[in-house]
């Protein structure tokens, strides 16, 4: 990385160091504006003094750098970063979708979220149909053994 000189990163800081002092006090801006506007003509030499030079290397050196650019449709819109397939999280998802269940969960979480849908799916309950009571007992017996099981069991 080249060294810039202090005068150039001084001379960077000074728009940033504006926009902070005009957000805190708008008067307080004005001298600090007005000192750039006189100093601009000297940021332009020294940008222009930059530019000739770092022009002036690519002309003249034997082996320039070169940028491959690729056209604009031969190009990603964002990397795709391969994710490993979890299969514990795979075997849970009908069950956990069943009780409305995030996971990770806890016991307690678990148990809410069971009574919660057995108070919906209770065939005595408006509504209800034994046959969705039943599939949510399922998933919540299935559950609650991979809970005592661990992680690392076997989901039946």
């Amino acid at each position: 990385m080249k060294k810039q000189s202090s005068i150039i990163l001084i001379l960077q800081g000074l728009p940033i160091l504006v926009l902070v002092v005009s957000l805190i006090d708008p008067q307080a801006a004005i001298p600090i504006l007005i000192g750039l506007l006189i100093a601009f003509p000297f940021i332009l030499w020294k940008f222009l003094q930059q530019a000739t030079r770092d022009f002036e290397r690519e002309l003249y050196t034997r082996e320039a750098e070169k940028t491959d650019f690729k056209p604009w449709y031969e190009m990603p819109v964002f990397e795709i970063e391969e994710m490993e397939i979890d299969r514990v999280y795979l075997a849970l998802q009908p069950h956990l979708s069943l009780l409305q269940l995030p996971y990770p969960f806890t016991e307690e979480e678990l148990n809410r979220a069971y009574r919660r849908r057995a108070r919906e799916t209770h065939p005595d309950v408006p509504g209800g149909s034994e046959r969705e009571f039943i599939r949510v007992r399922r998933a919540y017996e299935t559950l609650k053994a991979f809970l005592e099981e661990g992680s690392g069991g076997e989901v039946r």
